[in-house]
């Protein structure tokens, strides 16, 4: 699933996410405004990292947890993600396995 960091307040990770294919890349944060969903991710203490845009969460959970698997994996160390859809009425929700609607 595409994603891409388009806030970052760690430092060092703007820009930073996958292509449509899956492969790690950096992309101008601009090109978020094509994806469908915005996230969040907070590390343990509740401290919002990173905010971004990415595919469609809802059609692909499994996928939605990609930025998270990279958070987690870098220095912030990230636990937590919520998304929404694009849209400043949507309501944030938090991402959990085998979501029921």
């Amino acid at each position: 699933m595409r994603w891409i960091i388009t806030f970052d307040y760690m430092g060092g990770c703007l820009g930073l996410g996958e292509n449509a294919e899956g492969i790690p890349s950096r992309a101008d944060p601009k090109e978020g405004d094509n994806l469908p969903m915005e996230f969040r991710l907070y590390d343990a203490t509740g401290f919002l990292c990173f905010e971004g845009r990415c595919g469609d969460i809802d059609a692909d959970w499994w996928h939605g947890f990609e930025p998270l698997v990279f958070a987690w994996n870098t220095h912030a160390r990230c636990r937590r993600l919520t998304y929404r859809r694009a849209d400043a009425r949507a309501q944030w929700r938090p991402l959990e396995p085998y979501p029921t609607r």
